[in-house]
């Protein structure tokens, strides 16, 4: 930090991603000190001083209990998740609450960038007297934002999804209602695993591609289940001897080829034993899963369903095998 640092406007925040991250991966460390200081640039300092300090007797009751709270816990953009909700608070008069929003919005934030444009924006709506709701994700250019936006867009696909699976299941008789629950968490666990051990997620937004690509497949497992209780099936039924030859050959090549060369990135390590890993839990899940939509709908046989799924899997290992081929492997 420079020699300059003592006369700048500082935004302090809890490196506590670690509270945050719970949803569906294993959670995102920050750092290994407890706390970052971001530097605020002149033109963002000036801004935040002509705002001036919040004072929480300006909230509301409510509004005040939430805001002690955040700027106790001091965790990552939980001030701005305040300021969030003020900015869409109709209690307030609209000049007052932009007023109040950029006090908070100058007091949140992770990287210097996105409190720079963040703060830029509702500065511009209160000077201009214009209505203005505050979404934090607008303005994420940081790694570990990515990745805390994700995951809360990741917590509203999971009510969508639960919805939508209560909606599917409710005339089902109660065993088979638990048979599906069941089956989803099964699902959901295969879709983390194989995200953090097999697929390609890298770079800095790494934690916030596995939480987008589990909640992808978590909507596409659920959608096949009401599919199949609708008695739609697939269109493409590969002979199961045949899948599984396809699907053997493609895990022994991937296998072999990591057993002298793994894959290596910027946050990204793919093993023969990471594939084998994600094999294994493949298998439980291929049996479990056939297992269910057989006794779904039986248009389909179990048998039809292993090719299918043996099929899929073939397609996903196709992927990493692509991969090695590209990059020289």
């Amino acid at each position: 930090m420079s020699g300059h640092a003592s006369k700048a406007i500082f935004v302090k925040v809890q490196a506590s991603a670690l509270s945050l991250m719970t949803l569906f991966i294993t959670p995102l460390s920050l750092a290994d000190h407890s706390s970052e200081m971001v530097s605020l640039d002149p033109d963002t300092q000036q801004r935040c001083v002509q705002a001036g300090n919040l004072e929480p007797d300006n909230l509301t009751d409510a509004d005040k209990a939430v805001y002690l709270k955040a700027a106790s816990d001091n965790s990552l953009y939980q001030i701005w998740e305040v300021a969030e909700k003020i900015s869409r608070n109709i209690q307030y008069p609209q000049q007052q609450k932009s007023h109040l929003t950029l006090q908070l919005v100058c007091q949140g934030g992770f990287a210097p960038a996105e409190v720079k444009y963040a703060v830029l924006d509702v500065y511009d709506h209160w000077q201009h007297q214009r209505p203005f709701e505050f979404d934090l994700c607008q303005y994420i250019t940081s790694g570990v934002g990515t990745a805390f936006c994700s995951n809360r867009f990741a917590g509203e696909q999971q009510l969508a999804r639960k919805k939508r699976q209560d909606a599917a299941i409710s005339h089902l008789p109660p065993s088979q209602q638990k048979a599906i629950k069941n089956a989803i968490q099964m699902a959901n666990d295969f879709f983390e695993h194989k995200a953090r051990y097999e697929e390609l997620h890298s770079g800095s937004s790494y934690a916030a591609f596995r939480i987008e690509s589990v909640s992808l497949q978590n909507d596409k497992y659920l959608s096949q289940i009401i599919d199949t209780l609708a008695g739609t099936a697939p269109e493409d039924i590969p002979a199961l001897e045949e899948a599984n030859l396809t699907m053997e050959q493609t895990y022994n090549s991937l296998t072999h080829q990591l057993k002298g060369e793994p894959i290596e990135d910027f946050n990204l390590e793919i093993t023969a034993e990471d594939i084998k890993s994600v094999q294994r839990a493949w298998q439980t899940y291929r049996d479990q899963t056939a297992a269910l939509l057989t006794s779904l709908n039986p248009n389909l046989t179990q048998q039809d369903w292993l090719g299918i799924l043996a099929a899929e899997r073939s397609r996903q290992l196709s992927e990493l095998q692509a991969y090695l081929d590209l990059s020289g492997h």
